[in-house]
């Protein structure tokens, strides 16, 4: 479906975006809304115990959507880096 594939993109750009910046920043700080989703949704999941929807962070994260893509993160990754919602709901929203 259509809506699962959305879904596992926004999950593995998130990761993928994590991943690069080394998880750097400032703890509990939102991505900017001009972020894209990957970078939303990763901001929304740390630091891990956080967020009731990825208690594990963005380790979590990262295990859900290479299970949910059937154990391949890349191709999800980098549709979900190409959406820029806005914000954390409209990117859940965006993936369905």
């Amino acid at each position: 479906m259509r809506c699962k594939g959305f879904r596992v993109a926004i999950i593995a750009a998130g990761s993928a975006a994590l991943l690069a910046g080394g998880g750097g920043g400032t703890a509990l700080a939102d991505a900017s809304a001009h972020a894209s989703c990957v970078g939303i949704e990763f901001s929304s999941v740390s630091p891990p115990g956080s967020s009731d929807e990825i208690p594990g962070g963005a380790a979590e994260l990262v295990t859900v959507t290479k299970a949910e893509a059937g154990g391949k993160f890349g191709p999800a990754a980098s549709a979900f880096a190409h959406l820029h919602a806005g914000s954390h709901q409209a990117c859940d929203e965006a993936a369905g």
